[in-house]
């Protein structure tokens, strides 16, 4: 190669450099850095928590412990009955959030086939069963359902529909707006038991013949002579 190409050569090459230089200065200088992201990096797996209650303690970092007895306990095993629980919460707007009407399930399981220790640490291995009941088809129904609630307007409180009543330890009642038990002209409570083995002061009687509790009418706000 002559010496006149190799200078040519070297001037278009500084040339290419000095714009490669004039460009990144541009780009580069008085700005603040970009962020940018690693994709595909190598993790500790073990810092990884899974809220998972049957994944097994140890399992990618462990489990939610409930009470004291899963802290040393091997995964999977028998634990031992519990002396301490954690996790203590309530439910409202403001803590942990309300519970959701026709959310909100309760369930029965056949604890027969589930040890004792186990109902205090949720680590059931296999499921519980839940329990079945006929209805009114006689067909078997899992005994697992939303609460049947029923809100109060004036109390803003919710009750629970009653589909049995213990005539022995439910009260009739009459309260004001305020929840406070009504007095009668007496001053005394307008409260008493539904039911009393003394007729005169029972609301009702049992009628063996129909099967069926029955309303004594016996009352009369006026005596008769």
């Amino acid at each position: 190669m002559l010496l006149n190409e190799r200078i040519e050569q070297l001037e278009r090459l500084v040339l290419e450099l000095q714009a490669k230089l004039a460009d990144l200065s541009k780009n580069t200088e008085e700005k603040n850095k970009q962020p940018y992201s690693i994709v595909g990096g190598q993790t500790n797996k073990s810092l990884i928590n899974p809220y998972n209650l049957q994944s097994g303690k140890g399992f990618k970092g462990g489990t939610i412990f409930w009470n004291d007895t899963e802290i040393g306990n091997q995964p999977r095993s028998q634990p031992d009955a519990p002396n301490r629980g954690y996790h203590k919460h309530g439910h409202s707007r403001y803590f942990g959030g309300a519970l959701i009407k026709n959310v909100t399930e309760v369930v029965e399981y056949d604890w027969d086939i589930i040890p004792v220790n186990q109902r205090h640490s949720l680590q059931f291995i296999p499921e519980p069963r839940i329990v079945q009941e006929k209805n009114t088809k006689k067909q078997l129904v899992d005994k697992i359902g939303t609460l049947d609630l029923v809100f109060n307007p004036d109390t803003q409180t919710w009750g629970c529909a009653a589909y049995e009543i213990d005539v022995k330890k439910c009260y009739l009642v009459e309260r004001d707006s305020d929840g406070n038990i009504v007095l009668d002209s007496k001053g005394q409570e307008k409260k008493s038991l539904f039911y009393n083995d003394d007729t005169n002061l029972s609301s009702i009687i049992w009628d063996e013949n129909g099967k069926v509790w029955r309303f004594l009418a016996v009352y009369s706000p006026v005596e008769v002579a």
